[in-house]
């Protein structure tokens, strides 16, 4: 996703908590801040915060065909998948309207990912739950208000060691990003017509940021004076234009933490990407890129895979940020 399109997920995300009585505390932590900090959704990307990686591809679980050792270790058939990833996710239902596009042989095949170091997914995700976790624990006083339960050696920390609201949305709105990231099926699949200069991705994220609309283009946002009532209503305004209907319940996360959340997020990701470019098509293997109305606009495309594609993306984007947001504040209920 681009800047405008991580900055409305990460923002519907909070109203989709506060929607579904989410825990108070941690919505006020995310609400009071949701202009100062919403830049973490998108500083990400910014080439500062890229040092020692790539300029592209750089929040990736990018899985390929795997013919090594232990191969079964990286089958994960549909039923599987879907009971991992439980109830909510859209894509359980994307991937089962279109099942005859990919067939059982495809989900009894071994695939895996080999991320350059610092790209990972999963990774990026767990770090940034295991170190959130730790800011709630070490908040300062305001914070520790909010959080449930006391912290026996908070009088021991110099005050200005300990994490501030402003510091704690901040990182949330980073690990959105990375939550979001793995909703992208070209994130997730290996081909070279995933790559983000090749056509279908860049082309994919113009499409959706024209949707999203202008209020959340940061030449805008950072200078935005309205309430964070209002922002959050604006954020439940594009709902419409992506046909999306929010059930207003978060469920819990299904997997032990957030890394296997997300390897199954991933995985959901790169079959999606198979049925919008069959491997039939165009191979694991083969070089040949394709376009955004090659896929969804060709005599060939089915005319509802693209509003029911961009419904499920922006559907599950939003709900697995507010899983995963969720499931750092269970620790303390």
């Amino acid at each position: 996703m681009n800047q405008r399109t991580h900055t409305w997920l990460a923002i519907r995300a909070i109203a989709l908590l506060e929607d579904s009585s989410g825990p108070k505390g941690f919505i006020k932590i995310l609400k009071d801040n949701v202009k100062g900090a919403a830049i973490g959704s998108w500083i990400p990307d910014l080439q500062d915060t890229k040092k020692g990686s790539g300029d592209i591809d750089n929040h990736i679980l990018k899985m390929k065909p795997y013919k090594g050792k232990n191969k079964f270790r990286f089958i994960k058939k549909r039923k599987v998948l879907f009971k991992e990833l439980g109830q909510g996710r859209k894509v359980c239902e994307f991937l089962d309207d279109w099942d005859s596009v990919l067939g059982a042989a495809w989900w009894n095949k071994a695939y895996k990912a080999e991320p350059s170091p610092g790209q990972h997914l999963a990774n990026r995700s767990m770090a940034l739950t295991t170190t959130l976790v730790d800011q709630l624990i070490l908040g300062d006083k305001k914070v520790a208000a909010l959080v449930p339960g006391k912290v026996s050696f908070a009088n021991r920390l110099d005050m200005n060691a300990r994490s501030r609201m402003e510091e704690v949305a901040m990182y949330c709105f980073m690990l959105s990003h990375f939550v979001a990231d793995s909703c992208q099926p070209c994130h997730c699949d290996a081909r070279i017509l995933s790559a983000y200069s090749n056509g279908l991705h860049k082309e994919m994220e113009s499409e959706w940021s024209k949707i999203v609309g202008t209020y959340f283009d940061k030449k805008k946002y950072l200078k935005n004076t309205e309430t964070a009532y209002k922002v959050l209503q604006e954020s439940r305004a594009v709902d419409t234009r992506f046909d999306i209907q929010f059930s207003n319940n978060v469920p819990d996360m299904q997997a032990k933490d957030a890394w296997l959340e997300i390897i199954n997020v991933c995985r959901a990701s790169f079959a999606v990407a198979s049925v919008l470019v069959p491997p039939g098509n165009i191979s694991y293997k083969s070089k040949k890129k394709t376009s955004f109305d090659e896929v969804f606009k060709s005599d060939d495309s089915a005319p509802e895979l693209l509003p029911d594609f961009n419904r499920m993306v922006m559907h599950d984007a939003v709900m697995n940020i507010a899983i995963l947001w969720k499931s750092l504040w269970s620790k303390f209920a």
